[in-house]
């Protein structure tokens, strides 16, 4: 029986019916006390009468209950209704993967990414124990904004000791003797036959949902379920439908999914989602047992914090960067990025595994324990091939001795590895940047809160690269790093740009009289030069620089991507910021600098697309939500702008996301922008903010207004007016005498012979 509109479950008021499924039918409704939307599954009575089919509904509900990540359905909590359970939920707007695929195979990197989601989900399901068993299409939900979420635990056990009564059972029903649980065609061959089932089970499954999202068509075909099981249990998978120009790696990872021997199979969901992770970023994976990284290539992973002291976890976060930056700048030899290694942060993986998803030959691990004083560190050198270990060493080193470490370590595998140095080459890697224990140590810790990239990171960051320099007036690095704190947070209106960009420039002097080849530095002299001293010639000749001086510094080529951006050679901008992602495939703001330059250009669905990319990567970056609502706004997709709106503020300023949305759906765009301007119309500091009140009053027709707010910030010298001649989103200001005026006030690069620094 249909519930009415108005019918009470608890404090749930019914809205409408959304939908009905095995276990029963699903309603909107509106939770009274806290005044928002949720979803209530409830039980169809006759399932509520079937003991069994009732346990395996509290089975789901409690399953997903247990779980929090991002990429599965949350369960809020379990209520009754005339003696029927009623499991209450996040309410989601969108359609099912199924509908989704029904106009055809999705393009490959969308599906690897979807798939990378669903992976990242069961490896938290797996974790706590739980494993799915009927991963499909239909249970795999994609909300409008492109977030993915898995349903429909009600098949999901138990494999963790205690966790549950049937932990060691096997996956048969125990309603029907011998019948299987799970869809045909994609249950795994053991599921099949009813053998004990672990988190592979549901690598199968996925491996047949990502085949199906690249082709269009089931991995198993059949008319009926024994010739589907047949395939299942017996034929060979023939993967020649997915697209060939697809990375050929990718074929290669769905056979490892879907092996019909579990052994043969990625041991984990985990690894499974760094394949793909890997794969999407474009840095190449190699994901066979048979295959073989060529070349001289290194993973230096995350030295691990064995006392789990966290006073010590910038110290050996510290270790480890210093080993790959030292070692990154040897020609010879190709060191995986930063960003893809501290993803392995925490996690256990076998070698094999490690240096095939990140197509290293060589990896380095290390194990840092403290006593007193003295940290011992332990390091290995493995060839992930073989798996035979190359060199291991344990170093004793004081606390206040450690600057000495990494280099250390860093000359030990170039000779381990029988890598050719050049003298300068040899010269960089004996190169101790600092004496100063302290100021070594105060640095560690500005690098460490810097990789956070959130406002008050950045602040952390200052003050630990402040007492940095003051420890050792001639710590080179430690003033780059300064420099870019300073640059970073005048940008971002965090300190006031006439106080923090002339300071950033003052360090990055400091940095080159130091040391004039210190590339970072000329990256820091580019960035002032350009967002505040409105230089383009010497912006464009430091930032050539540092990449002529390091051509694997990826946040070089993301700056020069958004200076060739100023000038309007957005071909080149892209072919930039991409090569920068190759370097950096995982960083935050290389990333955010592939968005900003699809923005730019005007292509505001691929800008869409980096954004969420990068929103994924990075969960609660706002930046990356900003230019999302702005690409969406740009695209007239006001609902998913608002929706946006209600998990974080826009552009820096709090606004009401429920009231956007509704504002949208009674009037429209005009609505929309009339209530956005409502929201922040009297928002004045820092004059950054001014921009998102100049765009909405621009989009309502206030065009002296909307050149009074750009004005303001052109006054104050906001970082990012050098954008302002470029935006697309102003374009039709152009031919206005006032926002001419402007434009030229800040003052127009010379374009002569613009071209990449790619060499």
């Amino acid at each position: 029986m249909t519930l009415p509109a108005g019918y009470l479950i608890a404090q749930y008021e019914i809205l409408s019916p959304i939908g009905a499924g095995g276990m029963g039918e699903v309603y909107r409704a509106r939770d009274t006390r806290l005044g928002r939307e949720v979803a209530v599954k409830v039980m169809a009575a006759h399932i509520a009468a079937d003991p069994e089919m009732r346990r395996r509904f509290e089975t789901e509900a409690r399953a997903v209950a247990s779980l929090s990540h991002s990429a599965i359905l949350s369960i809020y909590e379990m209520v009754m209704a005339e003696g029927r359970p009623c499991a209450v939920m996040e309410l989601l707007e969108g359609e099912n993967l199924r509908e989704r695929m029904r106009h055809g195979p999705l393009q490959w990197r969308h599906a690897v990414r979807i798939a990378a989601a669903i992976a990242e989900g069961m490896a938290a399901a797996h974790a706590r124990g739980i494993i799915h068993r009927d991963l499909k299409p239909e249970n795999v939900f994609l909300t409008r904004d492109d977030h993915v979420k898995i349903l429909d635990f009600g098949l999901a056990v138990h494999r963790l000791e205690g966790l549950a009564s049937d932990s060691d059972g096997p996956t048969v029903a125990q309603t029907m003797a011998g019948t299987v649980l799970g869809t045909f065609g994609y249950m795994s061959p053991e599921q099949v036959r009813g053998e004990r089932v672990d988190g592979r089970t549901d690598i199968f499954a996925l491996g047949c949902v990502l085949y199906e999202m690249l082709t269009g068509r089931r991995l198993f075909p059949g008319s009926t379920p024994q010739e589907v099981l047949a395939q299942v249990l017996n034929a060979t998978s023939d993967l020649s439908a997915i697209d060939p120009l697809a990375p050929k790696e990718l074929r290669t990872i769905v056979a490892r999914m879907v092996d019909r021997d579990p052994a043969r199979r990625f041991e984990s969901a985990h690894d499974v989602a760094m394949a793909l992770r890997v794969l999407e970023t474009g840095s190449g994976v190699a994901v066979t047992r048979s295959a073989r990284p060529r070349g001289k290539s290194l993973a230096v992973l995350p030295f691990v914090n064995a006392g789990a002291d966290p006073q010590l976890e910038y110290l050996i976060d510290g270790i480890t960067e210093s080993v790959i930056n030292s070692l990154s700048q040897l020609s010879g030899l190709r060191v995986v990025p930063r960003s893809l290694a501290f993803r392995y942060r925490g996690l256990q993986a076998d070698p094999a595994t490690v240096g095939l998803a990140l197509n290293a030959r060589t990896i380095l691990t290390g194990r840092v324990t403290q006593h007193g004083d003295l940290l011992v560190i332990q390091t290995e050198l493995v060839d992930t091939v073989s798996e035979s270990q190359l060199w291991g060493e344990q170093f004793r080193q004081r606390v206040s001795e450690v600057t000495a470490v990494h280099e250390e370590i860093a000359w030990r595998i170039s000779e381990a590895l029988r890598l050719k140095l050049t003298p300068r080459q040899k010269t960089t890697l004996r190169k101790r940047p600092t004496t100063n224990a302290q100021a070594h140590q105060e640095y560690m810790r500005g690098r460490h809160h810097w990789h956070n990239w959130r406002p008050e990171s950045l602040r952390l960051a200052l003050e630990h690269l402040e007492r940095a320099v003051e420890y050792d007036p001639g710590y080179a690095l430690a003033y780059a790093a300064l420099g870019d704190a300073y640059g970073a947070m005048s940008y971002y209106g965090y300190i006031p740009p006439q106080d923090g960009f002339p300071r950033a420039r003052a360090a990055a002097e400091r940095a080159l009289a130091l040391d004039p080849a210190l590339s970072e530095a000329h990256v820091t002299l580019g960035l002032e030069r350009l967002f505040w001293g409105w230089d383009w010639g010497t912006a464009e000749r430091e930032l050539q620089q540092a990449i002529r001086l390091n051509p694997k510094l990826a946040v070089a080529r993301a700056i020069y991507s958004l200076y060739l951006c100023t000038c309007g050679q957005f071909t080149e901008a892209l072919e930039e910021s991409r090569l920068a992602r190759d370097l950096d495939p995982l960083s935050s703001f290389v990333n955010m600098g592939v968005a900003w330059v699809q923005h730019f250009a005007g292509h505001f669905h691929a800008a869409a697309e980096e954004a969420q990319r990068a929103r994924e990567l990075a969960p609660g970056l706002d930046e990356a939500g900003n230019v999302l609502i702005s690409a969406y706004e740009a695209l007239g997709r006001y609902e998913q702008a608002g929706r946006i709106m209600t998990e974080q503020p826009a552009w820096g300023i709090p606004v009401d996301g429920g009231q956007m949305l509704a504002a949208y759906r009674e009037g429209g765009r005009d609505g929309y922008w009339r209530k956005r301007l409502e929201q922040i119309e009297n928002v004045t500091e820092p004059p950054s903010l001014l921009f998102s009140v100049a765009i909405a009053h621009y989009q309502l027709g206030n065009v002296d207004r909307a050149i009074d707010c750009i004005e303001r910030m052109v006054d104050a010298h906001v970082g990012g007016v050098v954008f302002i001649g470029i935006d697309p989103i102003l374009s039709g200001l152009k031919g206005n005498p006032r926002y001419d005026a402007l434009v030229k006030r800040v003052g127009l690069p010379t374009v002569s012979a613009l071209r990449t620094a790619s060499t």
